[in-house]
């Protein structure tokens, strides 16, 4: 890959990569997100970050991906489908087709591609079983979804799996909203997709500055967060979220029934991804 074109590097996706959880400073030259880090570590002389906070994956293909193809880069990454989850009409089938068009097309401009699996959302870790089970299905789908397109587009797409990636920050790793990462989180998955790219091609060898990170939110800070914002961004999304969520719980406790005891449910209607089912947007 040449110079000039990896020197162009554009960022797709929601409020993970513009930034949301993360704290820069002046030394950040590209703002905050893992996104940007990249671009830090890979000393790019173009960074643009097109990603927008509740981006879905057909914001992304409908929006995002025409301007990114404006800009012509050598290397675009996506992260996306947090956004998904959280809605009553959810359909990872529909992700699959947004993701599979944002890399053919991509791919096709001549960019190389980063693709990001999504971590299980820490937030719905403490609601009650059912409910876990649920949320851990639906990004398992968003994470398959991502899985496919890489397997069926030829060339130059690296997989970065985020929780692995952002795993070694240990409790550090997440913001208090338990949804987005920290600014520890943000760094580490920045170096880990800098190492993917780099084993898949030298030129991408790290030659830039990772920012530094703030210390940690007190319990004072992670308090006034939650009256501030978490509750409110509960109570907004939960209008939208919850009549899906309590449909896909009801359907898991309706298979238990016909399945027994210890059987898998799958769960497919809620996924999307039943390879019985016609993948299309009609």
């Amino acid at each position: 890959m040449t110079a000039a074109g990896r020197d162009r590097l554009v960022a797709l996706g929601d409020s993970i990569t513009v930034g949301v959880g993360d704290t820069v400073g002046p030394d950040a030259a590209h703002g905050p997100g893992w996104a940007a880090h990249l671009a830090a570590v890979l000393g790019v002389d173009t960074f643009t970050n097109l990603a927008t906070n509740g981006a879905r994956s057909r914001d992304v293909a409908d929006v995002q991906l025409s301007a990114a193809l404006a800009l012509r880069p050598g290397l675009a990454t996506l992260l996306v489908g947090g956004n998904d989850v959280l809605r009553s009409d959810f359909d990872a089938r529909l992700t699959l087709l947004d993701l599979r068009r944002c890399v053919d097309e991509l791919r096709r401009a001549g960019a190389d591609v980063v693709l990001v699996r999504l971590p299980v959302i820490g937030l719905f870790e403490l609601a009650p079983r059912l409910v876990r089970r649920v949320m851990r299905r639906r990004v398992a789908a968003i994470n398959a979804a991502v899985d496919r397109v890489a397997e069926e587009v030829a060339g130059r797409v690296v997989v970065v799996d985020a929780a692995a990636a952002i795993a070694p920050a240990g409790a550090r790793a997440w913001h208090v909203d338990r949804v987005h990462p920290s600014p520890a989180g943000h760094r580490r998955l920045a170096l880990a997709v800098g190492a993917a790219l780099a084993a898949l091609d030298a030129g991408y060898a790290p030659d830039g500055v990772l920012p530094a990170a703030p210390d940690p939110p007190g319990p004072g800070q992670r308090l006034t967060w939650l009256v501030r914002a978490g509750l409110p961004w509960c109570v907004r999304r939960g209008r939208d979220f919850l009549p899906g969520l309590l449909r896909a719980v009801v359907h898991d406790l309706r298979a238990e029934r016909v399945l027994g005891p210890g059987a898998t449910v799958a769960s497919l209607a809620d996924s999307g991804l039943d390879p019985r089912r016609r993948i299309g947007r009609g």
